[in-house]
């Protein structure tokens, strides 16, 4: 088997191995940042293996364009679809940062969010100016999938492209992967937070049920007008809430993260330094996803510098630093 694995590896071009290497090491990172479902990870990875054994031919001809809000929902669109279907995956997050002007945006993002380094901030900028590039492109008698889900980022994503497809005069279908997830039945119990939290066969299904059923042209224009209003707004974190986008004060779950971290800290010894990524784990679990972890870190790195905790380490990522919750002499001191 892992001869011919070999083999149908070499025959892929260098586009297409790229595009398969990066979705199996952003699952094993998907493993290592959060607590997810082994199981769900390694049924992706296979899912990938099993791909590649089909040595699939490449296309340049496509009948559907899918227009993901993340990188991570398009690498499952790609294992779950049809290969005459393409997709373009956005890397953003639209649930935190200023959206009123670009350069404001990628200045807070840079001063505040820790995955930007020089090489990732300059990836960053590259892969949206090439997702919208090849959004500009799609031809107008191409029918677009837009996916979208039960949180602020994909909500706002979905409006922001509506907007930039306004003039446009290709069908749009909206899919709301939460809600078809629900209405199909896969699970009463597990609720799918991201379109990226479904598994790529499920996915297939959530299509073939909405495909048929464009929005209609004052739909477009009302969420393409939605679009323009969340821009001019001042603030810096979204939330989805009561089926709607909520602005909240950027320092909305601190309370929670502090108490999140004290009763993490309850399972070491006393005294004991805590990973942040340990703390950020946790907190991301108990918002059942409803916060990046990205954001989680940069506020618990607020907290630390507001003195609620003691520091050890250099905090340039969730990984490189630990943290000890303050006792009240030493607040008071």
């Amino acid at each position: 088997m892992l001869e011919e694995l070999k083999e149908n590896i070499d025959q892929l071009s260098e586009k297409d191995a790229k595009t398969w290497l990066y979705l199996t090491l952003l699952r094993l990172d998907q493993l290592t940042e959060i607590d997810l479902p082994k199981e769900e990870i390694i049924e992706e990875i296979q899912n990938i293996v099993k791909t590649i054994e089909n040595k699939p031919l490449p296309r340049t001809d496509y009948s559907i364009i899918h227009i993901a809000g993340s990188e991570s929902i398009a690498g499952s669109l790609k294992v779950g679809l049809e290969r005459n279907h393409k997709v373009i995956g956005f890397w953003e997050m639209f649930d935190i940062g200023p959206l009123w002007d670009p350069a404001a945006r990628q200045e807070w993002l840079q001063d505040h969010i820790n995955i930007f380094d020089e090489s990732i901030e300059e990836e960053f900028n590259r892969k949206f100016k090439q997702a919208t590039e090849e959004l500009n492109k799609i031809p107008p008698h191409i029918p677009v999938v837009l996916w979208t889900a039960d949180n602020a980022h994909e909500q706002i994503f979905h409006r922001y492209i509506l907007h930039h497809l306004r003039n446009s005069e290709n069908d749009v279908v909206l899919i709301n992967a939460t809600k078809v997830y629900h209405q199909l039945s896969f699970s009463n119990q597990f609720e799918p937070t991201f379109t990226s939290d479904i598994m790529p066969e499920m996915l297939k299904d959530i299509f073939e049920k909405e495909r048929n059923n464009p929005l209609s042209s004052n739909a477009r224009n009302q969420l393409s007008d939605e679009w323009l209003q969340l821009k001019e707004a001042k603030s810096l974190l979204r939330i989805w809430k009561n089926g709607e986008i909520q602005e909240v004060p950027e320092d909305y779950i601190d309370q929670e993260l502090l108490h999140c971290a004290k009763r993490v800290q309850k399972d070491f010894a006393e005294n004991e330094f805590v990973k942040a990524a340990r703390i950020i784990g946790e907190m991301h679990g108990q918002l059942e996803g409803r916060f990046n972890t990205a954001f989680l870190e940069y506020r618990l790195r607020t907290l630390v510098y507001q003195g609620y905790f003691t520091l050890k380490g250099i905090p340039k990522s969730m990984r490189h630093y630990s943290v000890m919750v303050k006792n009240k002499e030493e607040e008071n001191a």
